[in-house]
């Protein structure tokens, strides 16, 4: 991994550029980077809910029933991203929304999974989201 993709890991970097979103950062044990953060979203407002500086933006818009997602790479090269089927339908699962989770591979050798669990605030329209993002060196 190059020293670039590195500078991506500081806490403070991720901490000062996400401060807006009421974002924490930390490094991980074993070297990696720890991001979350909590919001309350308005239905059918788009807001960013993780920002990685130079690597990736998470952005949700809540609906009553339904969410989008929308992954968005801050970095030149191919991100790959992963989920498995019971993400893509969480929201339809009878016993309630099961949390969400997201996998990236980065081309400069760092990967990401991200957890996210909402809370739907149906008397003021909105979903409240907490997420959590690992951002480590690939194996």
């Amino acid at each position: 991994m190059d020293s670039a993709a590195l500078q991506l890991l500081s806490p403070d970097r991720a901490a000062a550029e996400g401060a807006a979103l009421g974002q924490l950062a930390c490094e991980l044990p074993g070297g990696g980077l720890l991001i979350t953060a909590s919001r309350l979203v308005e239905f059918g407002a788009r807001a960013a809910i993780l920002f990685a500086p130079g690597l990736f933006r998470l952005d949700f818009t809540p609906q009553e029933e339904t969410l989008g997602l929308y992954p968005r790479a801050l970095c030149e090269g191919e991100v790959e991203w992963r989920t498995n089927e019971a993400t893509w339908d969480g929201y339809r699962d009878p016993k309630g929304p099961a949390p969400i989770e997201l996998a990236g591979r980065f081309e400069n050798g760092l990967q990401v999974w991200i957890h996210v669990l909402s809370f739907t605030e149906r008397d003021a329209l909105a979903t409240h989201f907490v997420a959590k993002a690992e951002i480590r060196p690939t194996e």
